[in-house]
């Protein structure tokens, strides 16, 4: 079916933007009414320097540029887009009444992908146009695309760098003690034996707990882990996370204080905010020394409830701070018992929390403990 004109031809996506820059507002004129006919939206500049101001402010997806103009001439102002990051890869085509090889070819050399002769022809003008605009459809998407599987080979690099650094090592000892205890079962004493047994038990929960938080950050990056936010009571879903760590509390003989007022509520996925409290209230277990606190408190603040875990214990180095949440597996520290990790848990926080339209921060002090903070929208 024949277009009628002025009628856009981008049904199901936002028609490309345009920037024409010409100090001449006939040819403005001209070059705006056969734009129009395609559905094109466009932006006007008037010379180089607004060209540039505009181009930066709302990213074209082509600029048409007119070479001979006072102040910046369209050749100055093409070098300069081509110069900045955030326009270089923006197809510029020159506006030219000059046909002459060595004018064309200074506009190829400034940048330029084309050139469009004046008088214009609407038919070639738009030929040109359409042309370079689903080429740099064609290259954004091969952009995404690279992007995209950039970041796969990076999720993978970290996944084997996580099995060969953090898990291979605790498996190794199940392993071995395992051995050890099935082949000399009958020469064991009693107590030594129980001891293994508790060895091989606390490793095999140390394991699980850095299994669990790969596959959740494995799920995050592939966005396959569901996402059901809705109503929850912040004190009941910490008594839930606290009574699945007690045991892990009572080894180290630690007191969990929870301060949360039941009035309180947020907005959030409960499978969610359940990793978020493991991983936040089991690294205070596993950096506070044993007889120690650690405190769990909440507060209202502006349409968010920010929640604290706050501990005694070994604390954070300053030059540490600011990559704490960072991802950095294979990097973890080890606990005051030496529990193993895997430097995920932290990552896992702050990619959670942000999912649910929170931030993650800590405070610390090496030597006398951490606070770590996040907040979660009330509603």
């Amino acid at each position: 079916m024949k277009k009628e004109a002025g009628t856009p031809v981008y049904s199901n996506e936002a028609p490309p933007l345009i920037l024409i820059v010409d100090d001449l507002h006939q040819n403005l004129a001209v070059l705006g009414n056969i734009l129009r006919t395609e559905g094109h939206q466009l932006a006007i500049a008037n010379n180089g320097r607004q060209a540039i101001s505009i181009a930066l402010a709302k990213n074209p997806d082509l600029i048409l540029l007119d070479i001979a103009m006072p102040d910046l001439d369209g050749l100055s102002a093409c070098r300069m887009l081509k110069e900045n990051k955030l326009t270089k890869d923006i197809p510029v085509i020159f506006l030219t009444a000059r046909t002459e090889p060595e004018d064309i070819l200074k506009g190829f050399e400034a940048g330029a992908v084309d050139y469009i002769t004046k008088p214009f022809k609407a038919g070639e003008l738009l030929a040109r146009v359409s042309t370079h605009l689903e080429l740099k459809k064609s290259r954004d998407i091969i952009i995404k695309q690279k992007n995209e599987l950039t970041e796969a080979l990076a999720t993978k690099d970290k996944l084997f760098s996580i099995i060969s650094h953090d898990l291979k090592s605790p498996f190794s000892g199940l392993m071995l003690m395992s051995k050890l205890l099935v082949e000399n079962f009958e020469s064991f004493e009693k107590n030594d034996l129980l001891d293994s047994i508790t060895l091989i038990r606390d490793t095999a929960d140390q394991v699980h707990e850095l299994m669990q938080n790969l596959l959740s950050w494995a799920r995050l990056q592939n966005e396959s882990l569901s996402y059901n936010p809705t109503k929850l009571s912040l004190a009941q879903e910490v008594n839930k996370t606290t009574e699945v760590l007690r045991l892990n509390s009572a080894k180290k003989a630690i007191t969990i204080d929870c301060n949360i007022s039941s009035s309180y509520s947020v907005f959030a996925d409960a499978d969610l905010l359940r990793i978020i409290f493991h991983n936040l209230i089991g690294n205070a277990i596993k950096f506070s020394k044993n007889d120690s606190i650690v405190e769990i408190s909440a507060e209202l603040d502006d349409g968010y409830v920010i929640s604290y875990v706050k501990d005694k214990g070994i604390g954070i180095p300053a030059e540490k701070i600011d990559g704490i949440f960072k991802d950095s597996p294979g990097k973890s520290t080890a606990g005051t018992a030496n529990e193993i990790g895997s430097g995920l848990g932290l990552v896992l926080c702050r990619e959670m929390v942000e999912k649910m339209g929170g931030t993650i921060g800590v405070e610390s002090e090496q030597g006398a403990g951490s606070t770590f903070w996040f907040t979660l929208p009330v509603d």
